[in-house]
């Protein structure tokens, strides 16, 4: 991993194996390595063609995922789902979303007619003062992470006005350079921070949610919840428990400024660069909120249900998702929670930031790795030598996942 934050984290948890799993970094001579060899790289860098043909190596992620970390591509694939099963819990638990599909400005009037609703949303805006009233909307890019090019809109001047300075911006950046032939059809982890927007071509709208909960104790500042999850082989879905809660810089005003995005979005990494950063104001463990415990507990038991079927929904759609036996993943989900304490299902993201969760709860994360690598260990890397003492520390380490799916029997939470 090439993530200074994870290395260390992710050699400590495999070293508590050795000697009998051996890690090399990826300079090192691969003829060193045992039959049974695991890739834990960056998604680019994985040798696909020999994880896809030999069973004795495993890799630290799926090939084909995309129906479930671009935004567009899962809110199809749970459109689908929900269109079988009308009473899932994804039908009234996941904010309703548009898939918008714009090359130019030029064409917003064409483009608009594809999600109608989001047009008549805006119409009846006209005459509505209270920003609680209003009909209002978060235009996100299908592949951006870490909060690029996300703004929250309720007029139609306003979302063109965004569009074309947008797009003003990424011809200013452009200065002619060559676009390629990419067709943004791989199964990275989406673009980075500051991909030109013309690449991009796709979003979803997604009806903002205005009444978020709001904590006085983190005075009264939105907030999402962030969900580390493992999905192991053919296909098992873990959640970590000890869950996280990221706060925007500055209080939510009943979103009557659309503008002021410190107020709006919750991403950390949109907060670090600035002076008046503190890190500890930022990121909050999940149950040391200022929540009654049942309150606490429903919200996860909601998390753990709506994750379960979304993996129901996308492991359905073999096109856009395929799992491998010899495969694992790290998944970060986002949720935001509202007024009446309901879990709301953002987005995923593959190849999560782990440095969000910051130096004082780096715990977290090194949890979370202690149990992915154990659960690496016990069920591919060491199975056919697994002693009672290294199940035992396996089976410690994986204490505070909850499996929540399987699809051997389509057993969800």
């Amino acid at each position: 991993m090439d993530e200074p934050y994870v290395q260390g984290i992710l050699q400590r948890a495999f070293g508590k194996y050795s000697p009998l799993i051996k890690v090399q970094s990826a300079d090192d001579n691969a003829n060193d390595l045992s039959d049974l060899l695991m890739h834990w790289r960056e998604y680019e860098t994985i040798d696909w063609t020999s994880v896809h043909r030999s069973s004795t190596i495993f890799s630290n992620a799926y090939c084909f995922r995309k129906g479930l970390i671009r935004k567009a591509q899962m809110a199809f694939n749970i459109k689908m789902y929900t269109a079988k099963h009308p009473t899932s819990i994804l039908c009234t638990h996941v904010p309703e979303t548009w898939i918008f599909e714009l090359d130019d400005v030029e064409y917003l009037d064409e483009a608009l007619m594809e999600c109608f609703e989001v047009e008549q949303g805006m119409q009846a805006n006209t005459g509505v003062s209270d920003s609680r009233l209003r009909q209002q909307f978060i235009l996100k890019p299908s592949l951006t992470a870490r909060g690029a090019g996300i703004y929250v809109f309720d007029t139609r001047e306003r979302l063109q006005e965004l569009l074309e300075n947008e797009f003003a911006s990424d011809d200013e950046d452009d200065d002619g350079d060559d676009d390629g032939d990419d067709d943004g059809d791989d199964d990275s982890g989406g673009l980075a921070q500051g991909q030109a927007v013309s690449q991009i071509r796709e979003w979803v709208i997604q009806r903002y949610i205005n009444r978020p909960l709001l904590l006085p104790a983190h005075q009264n500042r939105k907030f999402h919840i962030r969900v580390y999850v493992l999905a192991f082989g053919d296909l098992s879905i873990y959640v970590y428990r000890h869950m996280l809660a990221l706060f925007a810089p500055r209080p939510y005003a009943e979103a009557t400024n659309l503008d002021d995005q410190t107020a709006h979005l919750t991403n950390t990494c949109l907060q670090t660069h600035s002076s008046t950063f503190v890190e500890s104001s930022a990121v909050s463990l999940f149950w040391s909120l200022d929540l009654p415990k049942p309150k606490l507990d429903r919200i996860f038991d909601q998390i753990c249900q709506i994750l379960g079927e979304t993996f129901a929904a996308v492991s359905s759609e073999s096109t856009s998702f395929q799992t491998w036996a010899n495969c694992m993943e790290q998944f970060g989900f986002d949720f935001l929670v509202d007024e009446e304490c309901n879990a709301m299902l953002l987005e995923a993201n593959a190849y999560p930031d782990f440095k969000q969760t910051g130096e004082e709860l780096k715990f977290v994360v090194e949890g979370f790795m202690e149990a992915s690598v154990a659960m690496a260990a016990k069920e591919f890397l060491l199975k056919d030598c697994v002693t009672e003492d290294i199940e035992k520390s396996a089976d410690n380490a994986c204490r505070d996942l909850v499996e929540v799916f399987t699809h051997k029997n389509k057993r969800q939470w």
